[in-house]
């Protein structure tokens, strides 16, 4: 076993287009077009993601997983021609040094972000799956877990809708199926935002958790007003308020506000994280395990942020391979805070995954097969599969 190498290397791009689920490109309804304020440059036109196969020499298989939007075909690029040259042949269970070698075999080029990143993420989580097989136990028990064995989580998003009624409906959905909190994109100036906070408070009540996500909307004046919006509405969580980069500014909001600014997701490594905690810009950070290096560099992005005394709480927008490593990754960290359980219509989530995982009371509950626990439906992934290589 210990001798086991990797012996090949496939990456396959999903697409699941938003108008394949309806009868017509007309019938894509202008929220799930719009979702948050961040698209309003670049709409969304479906789901994405770039899945990473390693074979091992022994033919065991690990499945891992690379951040998709906005095109899955250029991270599969990346994992093809930049870095299974640098796999291949290389001892399965080092993914500490394969990271290193990955990493390295990059970065005085400057490419230590974006895609390549991505992809490299793909990668660490195969591995990590591939291990855990091999060795007959789940991811969270080779992180050190489990901490947990259920992962608190929350509904996303309330989507961008034109009229506050239908954020009302939307949230009663959430709280319908069981969730005890949610997540509402907002954007639009304290008028705006307020009214739609409002009538999903009206709606859910004091018993549902609201937490509300910008998408780097606001300047920092504004963003001071609309603070004090949220706490007119019971509102504590303030997710990318500003420009993620603009850390002096979120430094200051958290202080005129005293509310929990969360930032993160479009990130990539510790050292990303490191100027956030330097600033005391964050109360939360929110790696995406898919994006953030895998398993290998969150947790050392967690185990940084403990020291600072700041949590984490993981991204959530991906396939169903990414769910699964995202909940082995809760089950192993001890700073978690929460989990964004990404409800946007997607056919790569739970519909590519034999044996999806359970939600129960407002949680979700940890795989406990080995590796990830992730069992392909093959049939799901070829209908949306555009590259494979």
């Amino acid at each position: 076993m210990s001798g086991v190498r990797v012996a090949k290397v496939e990456a396959i791009a999903l697409t699941a287009d938003f108008e394949d689920m309806f009868d017509s490109p007309d019938q894509v309804p202008t929220w799930l077009r719009y979702p948050a304020a961040s698209h309003r440059v670049l709409p969304r036109r479906g789901q994405f993601a770039t899945l990473v196969k390693i074979t091992g020499s022994d033919g065991t298989v690990g499945v891992g997983e690379c951040y998709g939007l906005p095109s899955p075909e250029v991270t599969a690029q990346v994992v093809h021609h930049v870095l299974t040259p640098l796999l291949l042949d290389q001892d399965v269970f080092a993914t500490a040094a394969i990271w290193e070698r990955l990493y390295q075999g990059q970065a005085a080029g400057g490419h230590t972000r974006g895609f390549y990143l991505e992809a490299m993420a793909g990668v660490d989580i195969a591995l990590w799956d591939l291990k855990g097989k091999l060795l007959g136990q789940p991811v969270h028990r080779l992180l050190g877990g489990p901490v947990r064995e259920r992962i608190g989580c929350y509904a996303s998003p309330v989507a961008l809708h034109d009229d506050p009624s239908e954020s009302a409906r939307q949230a009663a959905d959430f709280r319908d199926q069981g969730f005890r909190a949610l997540k509402v994109k907002i954007g639009r100036g304290a008028r705006t935002d307020g009214a739609h906070l409002r009538a999903v408070r009206d709606e859910v009540g004091d018993d549902v958790d609201i937490l509300v996500d910008a998408n780097c909307a606001y300047t920092l004046d504004v963003a001071t007003e609309v603070g004090r919006v949220l706490r007119d509405n019971g509102v504590a969580w303030f997710e990318e308020p500003l420009a993620v980069d603009d850390l002096a500014g979120l430094a200051e909001l958290r202080r005129r506000t005293g509310l929990t600014i969360v930032n993160g997701e479009t990130n990539f490594t510790r050292y990303d994280l490191r100027e956030c905690l330097l600033h005391g810009a964050i109360d939360v950070y929110m790696p995406n395990i898919a994006r953030s290096g895998g398993f290998t560099e969150v947790q050392r992005i967690a185990a940084m942020a403990s020291a600072f005394h700041v949590d984490i709480a993981p991204h959530g927008v991906g396939s169903g391979v990414s769910l699964m490593a995202a909940l082995h990754l809760c089950a192993a960290t001890p700073n978690l805070r929460t989990y964004e359980y990404n409800r946007l219509p997607n056919s790569l989530r739970e519909a590519i995954l034999r044996t999806p995982p359970q939600f129960v009371d407002g949680e979700l509950v940890v795989p406990d097969a080995p590796g990830l626990g992730v069992e392909l439906d093959e049939d799901v992934v070829d209908r949306h599969t555009v590259v494979r290589l």
